[in-house]
């Protein structure tokens, strides 16, 4: 029988409507309707002819893979990108999750139990105190982070690039039973903003495991982030009299933004309020708004990149078959994984 969930999430994964797809596939839109409300089960014919439209295999159609919504984070975000949007991010995460829930089946180089819970109340610990004690706990030397991606990654953390097609959303960070903790990054930002972001999401994972605000999630999560790329005691003599110029500097070093170090010199209490509000105004004369200087590279993740690998060098999985495991068309599993360091949402 098949799954009527795979069909809307093979839909929303190619942010079509119930109308595109019935003009790509021939098969009438009541049908569609009908078949994703559970009214009907589709002919041979008619599974075909949809799945040569949204250009994944007939079994695709028919796992029984459970569908996960976006994490409790980021609602606001989340309101601003409008439903269509959300649904394109959410399936193209889901289908994500299925190719690693079958590559981790067989792969065991992902460091167990190596990413600590802190609960925060319990401990009497701030943000920036929990931040301290991970770098601590993963024997992080003083100063700048060269790596984070690979810091996050070897301790047993999965993390995919994908292009969200906006703005407005950065990440989403998951915790699954049964699989490694999951961040999903977006890969259309800039470099300094990427690693702050991956910051934020790793305090998610690690101070989140029960609801709460959201407004206080984002709040500690940002805390947490800018404790962990930048501990106050050691970016404190980067920030006395900082200019745009000089923190440009302290930027291609800490590998943090200029914005980020401009807050950060005013919550140290090393520039007055009116010294921040300068800075902010020479900040945007500059059009630094738009896009900063002396930009970082976006860090590469490896650890899927490994896993596509050894089943493909190691288990000697061909194209077919590692495609036929994944529940994707050949030519899909070439675009996205053969040659290619990051990972798009499909059209």
């Amino acid at each position: 029988m098949i799954n009527r969930d795979m069909l809307q999430l093979a839909r929303a994964a190619r942010g079509f409507t119930q109308a595109d797809i019935a003009r790509a596939s021939g098969v009438t839109q009541a049908l569609i309707s009908k078949i994703e409300n559970g009214l009907g089960e589709p002919s041979t014919e008619v599974v075909a002819a949809l799945a040569r439209a949204l250009n994944f295999p007939i079994e695709f159609f028919f796992c029984k893979d459970k569908i996960y919504g976006l994490p409790q984070f980021h609602y606001r975000k989340r309101a601003r990108l409008g439903m269509r949007a959300v649904q394109k991010i959410e399936a193209g995460i889901n289908i994500q999750r299925m190719h690693i829930e079958r590559l981790v089946q067989s792969y065991e180089g992902i460091k167990q139990n190596h990413l600590p819970s802190i609960d925060l109340d319990e401990k009497g610990w701030t943000p920036q105190k929990a931040a301290q004690h991970l770098r601590g706990f993963w024997m992080i030397p003083s100063g700048p982070i060269a790596n984070l991606t690979e810091i996050v990654e070897n301790a047993g953390v999965v993390i995919v690039q994908l292009d969200f097609e906006t703005h407005l959303l950065d990440a989403m960070s998951f915790r699954i039973p049964g699989l490694p903790p999951l961040i999903f990054m977006n890969c259309a930002v800039p470099g300094d903003r990427y690693r702050f972001t991956l910051a934020h999401e790793l305090a998610h994972l690690v101070l989140h495991n029960a609801p709460m605000d959201d407004d206080d999630m984002e709040a500690q999560a940002d805390e947490f982030a800018g404790g962990f790329l930048m501990p106050a005691s050691e970016i404190r003599p980067y920030l006395k009299y900082p200019s745009l110029g000089k923190l440009g500097r302290v930027k291609s070093y800490w590998k943090v933004s200029i914005k980020a170090l401009i807050y950060n010199a005013f919550k140290l209490n090393l520039i007055t309020p009116s010294q921040y509000r300068g800075l902010n105004v020479n900040y945007s004369k500059a059009g630094y708004s738009k896009g900063e200087p002396f930009p970082i590279a976006v860090e590469e993740p490896r650890l899927l990149s490994e896993m596509v690998d050894h089943h493909m060098q190691e288990l000697g999985y061909s194209l077919i078959e590692i495609a036929q495991l994944l529940r994707m068309e050949p030519n899909e599993f070439q675009r996205k994984y053969v040659g290619r360091p990051q990972l798009r949402l499909v059209k």
